[in-house]
């Protein structure tokens, strides 16, 4: 690709998310108009089960303490990719589901990719069960890079 491009990283933060942001860069280049995104759960998520019983107590206050918490620990990760991947990404931190998010955020930047791992740790290990990056495969605005694991050490 000779003319600069809108990537789109999409990390969890986890050392294995790092690891294929990395083969995805090294595949793309860095010379291109590069943006990071962590996605924040939501602090509170309502769930009514059959077991409920009682009232549910939320502090707002709390939920914004939690939320507060997460995005600083975002954004210390995206700056430590940055370090790793040596670029200089534009920081994107989003709150919601992280399917959706990343989808959302491709097509608000033009993005021309996306690049996302298939493990990772935080919301990320749920791409081995497929629900997060089938997602972005299926509804992203733009050609998705899913970089697997190279090196086959969990058998």
């Amino acid at each position: 690709m000779g003319d600069m491009s809108t990537v789109l990283l999409a990390s969890d933060g986890s050392d294995l998310a790092t690891a294929a942001m990395l083969n995805g860069i090294e595949l793309l280049g860095r010379d291109h108009d590069i943006h990071s995104l962590s996605v924040v759960s939501p602090a509170f998520t309502p769930s009514v089960s059959a077991f409920d019983s009682g009232p549910i107590i939320v502090d707002p206050a709390v939920d914004e303490e939690i939320e507060q918490a997460d995005r600083a620990e975002s954004a210390a990760d995206l700056a430590a990719l940055d370090d790793v991947l040596g670029i200089r990404s534009t920081h994107l931190i989003e709150v919601g589901e992280a399917g959706p998010t990343v989808c959302r955020i491709a097509a608000q930047i033009g993005a021309d990719v996306i690049v996302i791992g298939s493990h990772g740790h935080g919301w990320l290990q749920r791409v081995l069960l497929g629900s997060v990056s089938q997602h972005v495969v299926r509804h992203a605005p733009c050609p998705v890079l899913v970089m697997r694991r190279t090196d086959d050490d969990e058998g």
